[in-house]
């Protein structure tokens, strides 16, 4: 396939994150186009997987991804991420077409927040950075009616701890790629170069630290 045909057979794509909230638009020919246009458009060094966001699909195979029709909504999955149900994320709708003031709007998503990783703790590890960041300040009195204020507090010392781990490695990546420009090695080996597993070591214990506080 040459570079005509690429650009003869590009179509629009919106693409989204896992949770949802970041909505990219995407115009690509072929699948290791889009996946590359994905990993800029969400500052992410590595390559995603990606899915339907329909019912999680895993689009690997270039014949099938030319089968799909222009304005296909699909999920960019990053390393350490799984494609979640769009029924576990919360659509909030009035039957008179009200708006819903933003604050509530918050609540209500952080209650659902919270159920969910009542359930099962290490969904925390897929949250995104802004979810995190809400549970991080989380005021523990006014959601203590919801699980109790202890689980409340572990939560948001849980959160915190893995939000500053995802910030640090981010960081790392950036002076990663700098130090690897500036020695004339190159961007593309140095977006390669895999984790420190130092990251992933911390994140494991600090999941292990929440849920045996839990017990």
């Amino acid at each position: 396939m040459n570079f005509h045909d690429d650009e003869w057979k590009k179509k629009p794509y919106k693409i989204k994150d896992i949770t949802r909230q970041i909505k990219k638009a995407v115009v690509a020919g072929n699948l290791r186009e889009l996946q590359r246009k994905s990993s800029e458009k969400f500052g992410k060094p590595e390559l995603p997987r990606i899915h339907l966001d329909s019912d999680g699909t895993e689009i690997d195979d270039e014949d099938y991804f030319q089968t799909l029709e222009s304005n296909t909504e699909l999920i960019a999955v990053f390393s350490g991420e799984q494609w979640i149900d769009p029924t576990q994320y919360l659509t909030i709708t009035t039957h008179n077409g009200e708006e819903i003031n933003n604050n509530d709007v918050e609540k209500i998503h952080l209650k659902k927040l919270i159920s969910l990783l009542s359930n099962n703790k290490c969904n925390m590890s897929i949250l995104s950075e802004p979810d995190l960041e809400l549970l991080s300040n989380l005021q523990p009195d006014s959601f203590a009616d919801v699980i109790g204020k202890d689980f409340i507090e572990h939560l948001k010392e849980a959160s915190s701890r893995i939000l500053d781990e995802k910030r640090e490695a981010f960081d790392t990546i950036e002076l990663l790629k700098l130090i690897g420009k500036h020695q004339g090695i190159g961007r593309q080996n140095v977006e390669h170069r895999p984790f420190s597993p130092s990251s992933s070591t911390t994140s494991l214990s600090t999941m292990s630290s929440f849920s045996s506080n839990q017990q």
